[in-house]
C-alpha cells in the first residue's frame, strides 16, 4: 500500500483528496500508514459505512456492520467539501415574519449545566411552566432565552396540550451559514448505502457473480458531489468492478481507472459500454442519465509481463527454449550475468521458474511511453497516435 499511496499523493492537485476503504481489521494501521504519507493534520475524516445487517461473527457476541472511508487531503486548507444544496422547502413563513422563512427547532439540547441551561420557562398566555425535557438542557442562557423571546424567535402558543411544550422557537433560514450540504462522517450509516444495496445493481448488470463486495452507487455519487465539479479528474487505481468510473462518467467528470485483473475486460469494460448506452441502474435516475459520452479502454504493452506469463505456463522443454528467447529480447535485472548454469540444472522445474521469474526486472515489465518508437516493439502508427494524444503530447 505503501508505495501506491505515496504515488498517489503525488498525483493529487493541490486541494484534491483521497478516500481509501477498508474493513476494521486494518482501519488503524491504514490511518497510521497515511498520516505518515499524507501529513497528521491533513486527515480530513473518517466515514463509516453501514455494509450489512448481520454478520457470521456474530456468535461471540459482537455484530460487525460496518467499513471505514478515511479521507485525506494534500493540503487540508485548500480543500471544501461542501456539496450541492440542502432541502431547505421545509422553511416557510406562514406569520409573515420580517425575518423572513423559518423552521420551529428543538430548543434543548443534551449537553449543558444546571447553571446555565436549566430554568423555567412561562407561557403568558396559560401559564403553563416549561423546563428542558429529562436529561436534557436549554440551548440559551436564560438572558439569551429572554432575547429570543423578546425579539420573537420564541412564539409562545395561545392553545397547546398539556403534555406538549407550549413554545416554538424559530430557527430562521438566513441564519444558515451555507445552503450547502455538509458531509457527514455518520451520513453512510444507513440501509440505502449496504453491501445488499450493490448487490442488486450488480445483479442487474449481469455480473454479482463475478464480482464480490461491489460498492453502491450512491456512496461514490455523495462522495463525488462534494470532493468534484463537473469536469475535474478522477482517478481510481483499483477499479474493480468500475463503479466509481461509471458513476463518475454519469455525473460528467472525467476519469481514469486501472485494474490489473482480467476481468477489467468482462466487467468493468463492458459496465463503461452500458453506461454510455444508457443503462438506467444505480444513480442514473436520480442524475436524470439517458446515455452518451465516450471513454477510452487501453492495455499496456506487455515486456517482461509476457515473459513470465509464459514462464508459468512452460513445461521442462518449453522452459529451455525460451531461455534463449530471454535472453535476446528480455531485460534481465542488472545483478544477473548469466541465467543458466550448473546451479540452475539442478532445480526442479517450479524452482526453475520461481528463479527465472525473478531475475526478469519488474521495472520492465511494461513498455515504457519513452520507447515507444523502437523498433523492437513494433508499435502501430493508431497506437502512437493515441498513447500521444492520452499523454498531451505533441504529434510528430
Amino acid at each position: 500500500m505503501k508505495n501506491r499511496l505515496e504515488i498517489a499523493r503525488e498525483l493529487l492537485r493541490d486541494d484534491g483528496v483521497i478516500f481509501v476503504q477498508c474493513d476494521d481489521n486494518e482501519q488503524a494501521y491504514l490511518k497510521v500508514l497515511m498520516d505518515e504519507i499524507f501529513g497528521r493534520e491533513n486527515f480530513v475524516g473518517d466515514f463509516i459505512r453501514k455494509t450489512k445487517s448481520t454478520t457470521n461473527d456474530a456468535k461471540i457476541g459482537i455484530n460487525i456492520q460496518h467499513e471505514n472511508c478515511l479521507c485525506f487531503a494534500k493540503i487540508k486548507s485548500n480543500v471544501n467539501l461542501l456539496g450541492g444544496e440542502k432541502d431547505l422547502s421545509n422553511y416557510k413563513n406562514p406569520d409573515n415574519d420580517p425575518n423572513g422563512a423559518w423552521i420551529s427547532d428543538n430548543p434543548s439540547a443534551a449537553s449543558g449545566t444546571k447553571e446555565n441551561g436549566y430554568f423555567a420557562v412561562i407561557n403568558p398566555y396559560t401559564g403553563k411552566v416549561d423546563y428542558p425535557p429529562e436529561g436534557r438542557f436549554w440551548l440559551f442562557s436564560q438572558n439569551t432565552m429572554q432575547k429570543h423571546i423578546d425579539e420573537g424567535r420564541i412564539c409562545f402558543k395561545k392553545e397547546h396540550k398539556e403534555n406538549e411544550r407550549s413554545f416554538i422557537y424559530k430557527r430562521y433560514l438566513k441564519d444558515l451559514k451555507t445552503t450547502q450540504k455538509t458531509l457527514d462522517t455518520l451520513c453512510f450509516a444507513t440501509n440505502e448505502f449496504m453491501n445488499q444495496v450493490a448487490t442488486k445493481e450488480a445483479k442487474n448488470l449481469g455480473f454479482v457473480d463475478d464480482f464480490s463486495y461491489p460498492k453502491p452507487e450512491i456512496l461514490i455519487k455523495v462522495l463525488l458531489e462534494h470532493a468534484t465539479n463537473e469536469n475535474d479528474l478522477v482517478l481510481d487505481f483499483f477499479a474493480g468492478s468500475g463503479t466509481t468510473l461509471a458513476v463518475a462518467h454519469k455525473m460528467k467528470r472525467r476519469y481514469i481507472g486501472i485494474e490489473q485483473m482480467d476481468y477489467i475486460q468482462t466487467i468493468t469494460k463492458e459496465r463503461l459500454k452500458k453506461v454510455i448506452a444508457g443503462e438506467q441502474g444505480g444513480i442514473s435516475k436520480t442524475v436524470e442519465w439517458s446515455g452518451g459520452g465516450e471513454c477510452v479502454y487501453a492495455e499496456l504493452l506487455e515486456l517482461n509481463a509476457f515473459y513470465k506469463s509464459k514462464i508459468l505456463n512452460a513445461n521442462e522443454s518449453e522452459l529451455n527454449d525460451l531461455i534463449d528467447e530471454i535472453n535476446q529480447n528480455a531485460f534481465l535485472d542488472h545483478r544477473v550475468s548469466q541465467i543458466k548454469n550448473d546451479e540452475f540444472d539442478a532445480l526442479n522445474l517450479d524452482e526453475k521458474k520461481r528463479s527465472l521469474s525473478l531475475v526478469l526486472d519488474s521495472n520492465m515489465d511494461y513498455v515504457g511511453f519513452s520507447e515507444i518508437d523502437d523498433i523492437r516493439y513494433a508499435v502501430s502508427d493508431e497506437t502512437k497516435e493515441l498513447n500521444e494524444v492520452f499523454y498531451g503530447k505533441v504529434k510528430r
